[in-house]
């Protein structure tokens, strides 16, 4: 299994599948803790899930600049950059849940939509190469 920045054939797990996969996850999850909870639940769930999938977001542009480019020069704005993203989701996660805007748990459930939008990436080229191997 390769994973791939660009356009990938179905047994390559692509960065843009797992964005994908993951912006539709956080949709269906924020749409189920609204039909099964409230919209505190829902909010949470999306608030989780929006600081998750714009911090990968930031991280694949990232990653992509640093791969793309003299490694010794862009090396150290990388790391300045990832650790000022980490401190800005840090205070942002600590005010939310210091004046209790969210909901914890569901809160968790949608920070963890890029988990779950890597794991079904994952799983779908699995089943895509486990075919291939069937067939052969």
């Amino acid at each position: 299994m390769v994973v791939n920045v660009s356009s990938a054939s179905p047994d390559e797990v692509s960065l843009g599948k797992v964005m994908v996969f993951s912006w539709l996850l956080l949709g269906v999850l924020t749409g189920l803790a609204w039909l099964g909870y409230s919209a505190l639940h829902a909010r949470s769930v999306f608030i989780g899930g929006a600081i998750a999938n714009l911090s990968f977001l930031l991280l694949k542009r990232d990653l992509l600049k640093l791969l793309g480019g003299p490694l010794g020069a862009v090396k150290p704005l990388f790391f300045i950059r990832y650790y000022l993203r980490l401190s800005v989701v840090v205070v942002v996660l600590f005010l939310l849940v210091r004046y209790q805007l969210v909901n914890i748990v569901a809160l968790l459930v949608g920070l963890s939509s890029v988990l779950f939008g890597i794991g079904l990436a994952v799983m779908v080229a699995a089943k895509s190469i486990f075919r291939q191997d069937c067939k052969g």
